[in-house]
């Protein structure tokens, strides 16, 4: 089933297609009881959802609709997991905000009975607010026993943490996924606030930005578009899908225990996605500052991923791009890259498909071919979820899934990566604008190299320029490197600012082909200096090799 918003601009229809068929299949195959999905429109969108697609049943009985159940279709309610994070992580820094927290302090500071909780050496201190954010406090990973905590009362809590909690490495040295680290947090929330996190994150954003069909508990959905979530038996057929009960909110809630529909959940991605936007400086800030949900999106910890397998008789290869984004919670040890001996310069590895890592209560990826991307991924008895978006066009996908390991991680994965594909002006990445000041010292340097003027030269080169490189053998670097790439000084003349290669508002560059096949490029590079009245603080001229 397939519905594409007539407001929206218009997707093409074989795209639309597409995507519908990639989850439909997952029905087809019973890799999923159901899933309903919804591509979000990004900066440049009034529509906060572009299209939308539903496969499967609510619930299944003997591998069949169970009788009183539905189709899955866009207003359906279902488990979001542990995206969740995201809202827990967004109300730690409303607190922070308001001064009410600060990230660097110890979680004892406002949660009395995690004293003495953590295993700790002799020289580590207790993990802070900002350790536990960005899953950097050492704590076991605790996937999937953490998901069977969920109604965990605040007394059972400080019992357990009175037991102690184990460790796998010092606090601050690694990311190790950590679902009662957000248990923490959020009983931080509720000591703060004299209140309970659910109430807390419902008054600071689910009613603010009229998230009207998420909730906690069943008292709080609409039960009547509940999914019902499955476990995976041991077959092969529909009948492999099997009920599971719904858990009652406790203290792990606050790391995994949303209910919501992919609008609501398009709503707060697009929430969260403004903080990058244009003109995000222009917009209303809502219930977070902009820089605080900006802050929300940095990489913080870094997750080590399995480097690809090592390719004999090759040391430039270029690496597959999978186009699945682990769980958060995924152990993943490196590959080696190439051990000493005699086989090591025979068998490297290509690399890294991407680099990944966590923010405050979301993950953070860079891909070779889609740029940076923005998630987080849910897995709950009977439930998987996940959400995502392309930080420069603000594009996103959730996909919503009524069992567990459902693959809505690599089939949202796969639908932005059929966008980009199809209609690449959706995801185009944003170009690095130079300064103004960049533009005015570039239009300077070029007047230099091709005049010798030392007004110019006085005027735009700082302090360290002739200290570094004296003005005379400046200038013997540069016709040596017009000689040796063979480049004319007619053009030269010719070459204009905006020609250069923006590599940051204060940084430019010109590559201009060698005169002959396979003869060396001139290369300038200019760089300003970190004043707000920059002036130029290195102009380099350089002879590089034709690739």
């Amino acid at each position: 089933m397939l519905e594409t918003s007539h407001s929206a601009p218009a997707l093409p229809d074989s795209v639309t297609t597409a995507v519908a068929a990639l989850f439909d299949d997952a029905v087809i195959q019973h890799r999923t009881a159901g899933v309903t999905w919804a591509i979000i429109g990004g900066h440049g969108h009034q529509q906060a959802v572009l299209a939308h697609g539903a496969a499967g049943a609510r619930e299944l009985t003997g591998g069949v609709q169970a009788a009183g159940s539905g189709p899955m279709e866009r207003g359906t309610v279902s488990r979001i997991a542990s995206m969740t994070k995201s809202f827990t992580a967004a109300t730690i820094l409303a607190l922070r905000d308001e001064g009410r927290l600060r990230l660097e302090d110890p979680v004892s500071a406002y949660v009395p009975e995690a004293a003495g909780a953590f295993d700790l050496a002799a020289d580590d201190r207790e993990p802070t607010l900002r350790e536990l954010l960005t899953m950097s406090a050492g704590l076991v990973t605790d996937n999937p026993w953490g998901d069977r905590q969920e109604a965990m009362t605040r007394e059972e809590f400080a019992a357990m943490l009175r037991g102690g909690l184990g460790h796998v490495h010092r606090p601050s040295t690694g990311f190790e996924y950590s679902n009662t680290g957000y248990a923490l947090l959020g009983r931080v929330i509720d000591e703060i606030t004299g209140s309970d996190y659910t109430h807390e994150i419902r008054r600071r954003f689910l009613e603010p930005l009229r998230l009207g069909a998420t909730g906690w508990s069943e008292a709080e959905i609409d039960t009547a578009q509940l999914a019902t979530g499955h476990r995976l038996a041991d077959r092969t057929d529909a009948s492999r899908f099997e009920p599971v009960p719904l858990d009652s909110p406790g203290v792990y809630g606050a790391m995994g225990g949303l209910f919501s529909t992919v609008d609501d959940v398009a709503a707060w991605v697009r929430f969260l996605a403004a903080a990058d936007a244009p003109d995000a400086a222009q917009r209303s800030t809502g219930p977070l500052a902009t820089a605080s949900r900006r802050e929300m999106q940095q990489l913080y910890r870094h997750q080590a991923l399995p480097a690809h397998p090592a390719v004999r008789g090759t040391s430039a290869v270029t690496p597959a791009v999978t186009g699945t984004a682990a769980a958060p919670g995924t152990a993943a040890t490196p590959t080696s890259t190439g051990a000493a001996g005699p086989a090591a310069s025979a068998a490297l590895s290509p690399g890294f498909d991407r680099v990944r890592g966590y923010g405050f209560g979301l993950v953070v990826e860079d891909f070779p071919d889609l740029g940076q991307v923005i998630s987080h991924s849910g897995g709950y008895p009977g439930y998987g979820s996940f959400m995502v978006w392309h930080r420069d066009s603000g594009v996103g996908v959730v996909a919503l899934a009524n069992s567990k390991y459902a693959p809505a991680t690599p089939l949202s994965m796969q639908t932005l990566r059929l966008l980009q594909q199809e209609v690449p002006r959706l995801l185009a990445r944003r170009p690095v604008q130079a300064a103004a000041r960049t533009l005015e010292a570039a239009d300077a340097a070029l007047r230099w190299l091709c005049t010798d003027d030392d007004t110019v030269a006085e005027a735009w080169f700082a302090d360290n320029m002739d200290l570094d490189v004296p003005r005379e053998e400046r200038r013997r670097r540069f016709s040596a490197a017009l000689t040796a790439s063979g480049v004319e000084m007619g053009r030269l003349e010719q070459l204009r600012v905006q020609d250069a290669q923006v590599l940051s508002r204060a940084q430019l560059r010109w590559t201009v082909p060698g005169r002959g096949d396979g003869a060396p490029s001139l290369r300038i590079d200019l760089l300003m200096d970190p004043r707000r009245g920059a002036l130029l603080q290195s102009l380099d001229t350089i002879a590089v090799a034709a690739r």
